[in-house]
């Protein structure tokens, strides 16, 4: 009993231990999230910029603010108009052939075992990491100067036309697309069409009855993404398809044309509008169980 007392002072000193462990834990989780709170701070302000430059009164009294010297501008209104149209029609047709395009390339990626696989895996992911111009020149110069391109452009006229904003919306965007639809099929587990095809399924029937269902929230996502994707397409489609106005500027075209020229009120208007499209995406995304990842 004595040598059990004269142990116990000896246990005493992990208090200050533990104390000064669960401080540094503190301090350790307090620097990391300032630093996450610092960059969100700093993204809300970027964007409160806008709204508030644009929502900002007169220089002189009675002059209205800049959104309402843009609503009370027709031939402004009538520009968004046709640019905010053009661009959701165009990345609507572009997510549709992306994501027929992807569906059986991600199927192929995920189930298969390619030949050279990290080859094609790096060739899918250079429209996703090549700068956007270089991308719109390769373009260009595939549909001018090569023979198959050349062929192309003489039935479909793409170059410098509103086809080519779907040409150039689509070399970026089915990139994308395949990493998002690989992410949801990757999360299906092959188990499930191994077991349809013991009971007497084939290869089509459980792809389309078994694979695409269990898959098809994050299907769901993926196409929304890329239609997002899309929509923010800047230097390849200005480049290949032209940025004419009322006919091939899309928001983004829209938003650099008016800058260039002096017009910063219809400039912002248009910068809010696809900052507001873009919110409402992400929202949807993460709505129907998106991942904030695709590789």
């Amino acid at each position: 009993m004595q040598t059990l007392k004269e142990q116990e002072p000896d246990a005493a000193p992990a208090k200050p231990r533990a104390t000064e462990g669960r401080r540094g834990d503190l301090l350790f989780a307090a620097f990391l999230s300032s630093l996450l709170f610092a960059y969100v701070g700093f993204v809300l302000a970027v964007i409160w910029a806008d709204v508030a430059w644009l929502a900002r009164p007169g220089a002189s009294p009675g002059e209205p603010s800049g959104i309402a010297r843009v609503f009370s501008s027709e031939d402004a209104l009538q520009e968004v108009k046709v640019a905010l149209i053009l661009s959701v029609v165009t990345s609507f047709i572009t997510s549709i052939l992306a994501m027929i395009v992807a569906i059986p390339s991600a199927y192929a990626l995920s189930r298969y075992r390619i030949p050279f696989r990290p080859v094609i895996d790096t060739v899918i992911d250079l429209p996703i990491v090549i700068p956007p111009l270089i991308a719109g020149i390769s373009l260009l110069i595939f549909f001018n100067q090569m023979g198959l391109g050349i062929l192309l452009e003489k039935h479909l006229h793409v170059v410098y036309t509103r086809a080519g904003i779907i040409v150039a919306q689509f070399f970026i965007a089915s990139a994308f697309c395949i990493r998002a639809v690989k992410a949801a099929i990757d999360q299906v587990n092959p188990r499930f069409e191994a077991v349809a095809r013991s009971l007497g399924c084939g290869p089509v029937r459980a792809f389309w009855q078994v694979t695409l269902p269990l898959a098809k929230t994050g299907l769901m996502a993926g196409w929304i993404m890329t239609w997002a994707r899309a929509m923010g397409e800047f230097a390849p489609i200005m480049v290949f398809a032209g940025a004419t106005p009322l006919y091939t500027a899309v928001l983004p075209v829209t938003a650099f044309l008016n800058l260039a020229v002096g017009n910063i009120e219809t400039s912002v208007a248009v910068t809010v509008l696809m900052i507001v499209i873009a919110s409402a995406t992400l929202l949807l995304f993460k709505k129907l169980g998106g991942k904030g990842y695709i590789w």
